[in-house]
């Protein structure tokens, strides 16, 4: 099988992610969202993209990449992503048993919380709990969804379904992109593989941080609110959002970064 991994990272040094300098078996793609560019390890390729055009973009440079080496699939991961050698085995081992029919997904964890597949609800996405899990290889997707990290996708199915959104910078760029393949297909193949991650907020309170990712998710969601029928639920995601940012640090920003970056017009 034929496979490119694309690594995003961000302010990250390329010998801190050790499964960059472990992997042997496939071709992997570094694109550097940060200010500064780095030397590229050897035998993988390098993007510098000083202006962080987000992850969409950075997806979609992949995916022609892999178009020109003339890849079958895939796989994106990210800096704080879980990855190695044996983990890549199991992608492969699935890969020849199901073909390029169907998005393969690991299950994405932290602790006991699973982030994906998660299940979407009305006012916020909700993990699942390993200790009830129910786990099926062929996984039907209706009213959940996935993060993009440690997705592997053949590239027929993107032929098939179109790229990522560029406009979508960061937050619900996952869903826009299971979402148009949930129009066409009701499963995904899910791995018997757990790749830890965290998620922003996972590390306790950084109130700089969370209210500047706040903008990121104001401006995906205003973008992937044109894309879909559910825009009430868009809707409630962001307000609940924004009220669980005032509670937790005590603070109105959130609601003038609402106003400004989901009602308005600022962009990030």
């Amino acid at each position: 099988m034929n496979i490119l991994i694309v690594v995003v990272i961000y302010n990250k040094r390329i010998n801190e992610i050790k499964y960059i300098e472990e992997i042997k078996s496939a071709d992997i793609l570094i694109y550097d969202n940060s200010k500064n560019s780095q030397n590229k390890p050897d035998g993988a390729y390098y993007y510098h993209n000083e202006n962080n055009g987000g992850v969409s973009m950075a997806y979609n440079y992949g995916i022609n990449l892999a178009i020109k080496l003339q890849k079958d699939f895939i796989i994106l991961l990210d800096q704080d992503t879980s990855f190695d050698e044996e983990i890549l085995d199991k992608y492969y081992g699935y890969a020849k048993e199901f073909g390029k029919s169907y998005i393969y997904a690991p299950i994405v964890k932290n602790g006991v919380r699973i982030y994906s597949p998660y299940i979407e609800g009305m006012f916020k996405n909700y993990p699942q709990n390993t200790n009830d899990f129910n786990y099926d290889k062929i996984y039907n997707i209706e009213e959940k969804s996935l993060i993009n990290s440690g997705m592997m996708i053949p590239l027929d199915i993107i032929s098939d379904i179109g790229p990522f959104k560029e406009d979508i910078k960061l937050d619900f760029s996952d869903t826009y992109f299971v979402e148009k393949y949930k129009k066409q297909f009701k499963e995904v193949i899910l791995m018997d593989v757990f790749l830890e991650h965290k998620l922003s907020g996972d590390e306790g309170k950084n109130k700089q941080k969370e209210l500047s990712r706040f903008k990121y998710y104001c401006n995906g969601a205003k973008v992937y609110k044109n894309t879909t029928n559910n825009i009430k639920r868009v809707n409630r995601l962001v307000f609940f959002r924004m009220l669980r940012l005032i509670t937790k640090y005590k603070t109105l920003i959130p609601i003038s970064i609402f106003k400004d970056y989901f009602l308005g017009d600022l962009r990030i």
